[in-house]
């Protein structure tokens, strides 16, 4: 085995380039990182920006993906070198890169537009899991993990997705933790740099407190006990002030009323191209931001619903707020099972358009009433904290509620101020139509079946 020294200077040495980061500063690599850099399916995430349409209402929120992901990269390699320094732990050479190989590859497999096509949830779209297990076993990037970073693309994969037919052994747990987990590096690297591109003081979090106060419980190992992530009491603040970051990232700026609109207008154009099958789920995998957008534009016909939406969105004639539901609003839940049943959303949309019709007079086509339903968020945190005197006798580690004050079901009232299901029309016209017959129209979700 490496001796913790050996892995120490591994992760420290002079590297044979340096890129500056905008939210980090220098970010060192060395020949194994840069080759993956390199690799064509890495590059193709500088046309995939991080937070999908957001820049059309922020425009400096034009950061991508590929700069995210060294970003994680960063973080962990920062977390890693904590721990081996500051806990008992041994971790071998080859789980290291395993854990950097992950960071480094977290969102490989991601859509243009990041999470939003997977809203869809066709059976012909895959879920970028699915996707990135695929390009990191490939044979671009896996031949690269086997000879470069001496580690097996299966193992990386399943630090990504967490796949149970690949069992993790216990430190391989815990590092897999800082990929995914409580507090890991990609949340530490999303909030502070979508806040800095933002230009909002929203997401600022307290990264080197967080870092400095991760540790493994129990401090030494113990054969037979399972060992987990926890933090020092002193990082309480920092953690608290992460929660709230990202509440109110999620208010402010993920769930931001024109990035939802622009979105699920976007999703609406490419599930009509999808269904007339104007390029395959494979292109749509292949592209970026840009090129699917060329993609649903060349490959539909004008007056189509495709066509005449994605036409719409680059001309930024966004759709209007109608109605905003909130979970005390008694259609809230029917409406949201809609969420990944997209041809049943579909049909409801129709439904919609063909009874103001009726009742109107006015002729719709069928696309012009859209339904927004955002996904499952909780603002909840599993986590646990060592303290000098643990509270109520408590041993430790004590859960994060007993100690933050923050229970889930303070959690959960953070969810239901933030999530709105949200009913979009095409224009002014429709906005007072859509309010005045609110109820007639929500009926019709018992037509569905």
């Amino acid at each position: 085995m490496d001796s913790k020294g050996e892995i120490i200077l591994s992760l420290v040495a002079e590297s044979v380039s340096i890129i500056r980061d905008t939210v980090w500063g220098d970010i060192q690599l060395d020949r194994k990182v840069l080759q993956i850099l390199d690799s064509a399916p890495y590059q193709r995430l500088r046309g995939v920006q991080q937070l999908g349409f957001t820049s059309w209402t922020w425009p400096g929120a034009h950061h991508t993906r590929f700069e995210h992901s060294l970003g994680v990269f960063h973080l962990t390699r920062q977390a890693v070198l904590h721990l081996l320094r500051r806990t008992e732990y041994q971790f071998t050479q080859s789980e290291v890169n395993t854990v950097l190989a992950a960071a480094l590859l977290h969102d490989i497999g991601h859509f243009p537009y990041s999470h939003a096509v997977e809203e869809l949830d066709l059976n012909i779209i895959r879920s970028h899991e699915t996707i990135g297990r695929e390009i990191v076993m490939g044979a671009e990037i896996g031949s690269i993990l086997r000879n470069s970073w001496g580690v097996e693309p299966e193992k990386v994969a399943a630090f990504i997705t967490g796949d149970k037919d690949l069992p993790l052994t216990p430190n391989e747990m815990v590092l897999s933790s800082l990929i995914s987990g409580p507090l890991d590096a990609d949340k530490l690297d999303y909030l502070t740099r979508d806040s800095r591109y933002c230009n909002v003081p929203y997401g600022m979090v307290d990264v080197q407190r967080l870092l400095d106060s991760l540790r493994i419980y129990p401090a030494i190992p113990i054969p037979g006990q399972l060992a987990q992530l926890v933090i020092d009491e002193k990082g309480v603040g920092a953690l608290q002030s992460l929660i709230f970051a990202r509440y109110l990232m999620f208010y402010n700026v993920y769930w931001h009323h024109t990035t939802r609109i622009a979105t699920v207008m976007f999703l609406r154009a490419l599930q009509e191209a999808l269904l007339e099958n104007a390029f395959s789920a494979a292109e749509l995998e292949r592209s970026n931001d840009a090129s699917i957008i060329t993609l649903i534009q060349n490959n539909t016909q004008p007056g189509s619903i495709a066509y005449e939406l994605i036409t719409d969105l680059n001309l930024r004639r966004f759709y209007k707020r109608a109605l905003a539901l909130s979970e005390e609003n008694s259609y809230y839940n029917q409406l949201a099972t809609l969420k990944f049943v997209p041809d049943r959303r579909k049909r409801l949309e129709e439904l919609w358009c063909a009874k103001v019709s009726e009742l109107t007079g006015r002729k719709l086509m069928g696309y012009e009433i859209l339904l927004d339903i955002p996904e499952p968020k909780s603002f909840d945190i599993t986590l646990g904290v060592l303290c000098d005197q643990p509270p109520h006798d408590w041993q430790n580690p004590v859960p994060w509620g007993e100690v933050s004050g923050l229970n889930s079901d303070d959690m959960q009232k953070f969810h239901r101020h933030v999530r709105r299901v949200l009913v979009m029309v095409k224009d002014n016209e429709l906005t007072e139509i859509v309010k005045q017959h609110s109820d007639i129209l929500l009926e019709q979700f018992k037509s569905l079946g």
